[in-house]
């Protein structure tokens, strides 16, 4: 399966998920955009809540936990570890949908590589199944997802004119 939302492209297989999506900006820039809780703050869950939890401890081994109230009062929370860091071109960490303590957490391998100004990320997200995958992508992620990439690019220009 595969769909595009504006310039995000989202395919499906088997237990994978892969986002290819462009930013008009340095590989380090964008890196940072997606560490730094000052910038994470500023574009995860975009227009889709308000973030109550931003914790960031960016080293191999560890955590991470973000987390936000929809407007309708309901708490969305993930988590996960770093298990790999090499910036500003690749990261390896997991993820887990907090709502769903028993369940196997995601890993999310992503790369960047910058060409003339311009970053593009590649993630592969590896889920326990293809099930896993289905109810991913069908609870409305690509959505979230491209909100959330959008406020990146905004945050980016603001960073990049700062």
């Amino acid at each position: 399966m595969s769909t595009t939302t504006d310039s995000a492209r989202v395919t499906t297989d088997g237990s994978d998920i892969v986002i290819t999506r462009q930013f008009a900006a340095p590989a380090q820039l964008v890196y940072d955009a997606m560490t730094r809780p000052e910038h994470v703050r500023q574009w995860w869950g975009a227009g889709h809540g308000t973030m109550t939890t931003c914790e960031v401890d960016l080293r191999v081994g560890g955590r991470w936990h973000f987390a936000q109230v929809t407007p309708d009062g309901h708490e969305v929370s993930f988590s996960g570890e770093y298990l790999e860091l090499d910036p500003p071109g690749r990261m390896v960490h997991t993820e887990k949908f907090d709502a769903m303590p028993d369940s196997e957490p995601s890993t999310i391998v992503t790369t960047l590589t910058e060409q003339d100004g311009v970053t593009t990320l590649h993630a592969v997200c590896t889920y326990d199944s293809p099930q896993t995958v289905e109810a991913v992508v069908g609870s409305g992620m690509e959505s979230g997802l491209q909100s959330s990439y959008n406020a990146i690019d905004d945050l980016l220009a603001r960073l990049k004119n700062a």
